[in-house]
């Protein structure tokens, strides 16, 4: 188990900053032991899993969550747990044959979702292709790029099933209105916005006490959070 300090804490903050969503979600996966070097090419399930261990080691177990209701506008407060989130481990595609085409396909991976942009009208059709290995109709070899929508959309619902930590959806329901609906759950930029807020405030203590102190940034780290807020409350006073 890797266990940052909050100097690594704050490092993997600083290089997380001005990175798009994928590439952020990377930099998050690697902090939480995936390697570097290859966590571009773990599927987008398994690199979500290596964020969500992080989170459980940086800030425990419990998510505090606030949702609006999509029918009354009603604020909702609601409390999860990393297993309300965790989804079975990913498994590997075997070749599905739809309309007579037969397809072996594999799961997406962050280096897809860099490689595509979201922003195009073909985004869906272009990432699904990317993950086409091969294609044959009758005996013959088919082209990515000519496969039709249905065998297309056959590979996406596999994919959905076959690598569920990817798309993590949980079922909800207001308690003004009584209506029921899905909500995506997307667990690192759920840490970005925590990690966001921690760094800062750490920062803030940074400056603080090395303003009151004249201490240096490691000297200031050095010190347990629970000491630094005796200091500030004495550095206040």
């Amino acid at each position: 188990m890797i266990v940052l300090s909050e100097a690594g804490l704050l490092a993997t903050w600083e290089a997380g900053l001005g990175q798009n969503r994928v590439r952020r979600a990377l930099t998050l996966a690697a902090a939480g032991g995936a390697d570097p070097g290859s966590v571009a090419d773990l599927s987008v399930g398994r690199r979500e899993a290596f964020v969500l261990a992080l989170r459980e080691r940086w800030f425990g177990r419990t998510l505090p969550c606030a949702v609006t209701c999509p029918a009354c506008a009603e604020h909702l407060e609601l409390e999860l747990t990393t297993d309300d989130v965790r989804t079975d481990p990913s498994t590997e595609p075997e070749p599905t044959t739809v309309d007579g085409t037969e397809v072996e396909f594999r799961l997406v991976t962050s280096r897809d979702l860099i490689a595509v942009r979201p922003e195009l009208p073909d985004a869906r059709r272009t990432l699904l292709r990317r993950c086409v290995v091969s294609a044959t109709s009758r005996g013959r070899g088919v082209p990515a790029a000519a496969l039709p929508d249905p065998v297309l959309d056959a590979v996406a619902a596999a994919l959905s099933t076959l690598d569920p930590q990817a798309d993590v959806l949980l079922d909800l329901d207001c308690v003004a209105c009584g209506h029921g609906w899905r909500a995506r759950f997307d667990v690192a930029a759920y840490l970005w916005e925590e990690l966001d807020a921690y760094a800062r405030r750490l920062l803030h203590e940074v400056h603080a006490l090395a303003s009151a102190y004249g201490w240096s940034e490691d000297e200031v780290l050095a010190v347990s959070p629970v000491r630094r807020r005796w200091y500030l409350e004495m550095a206040a006073s």
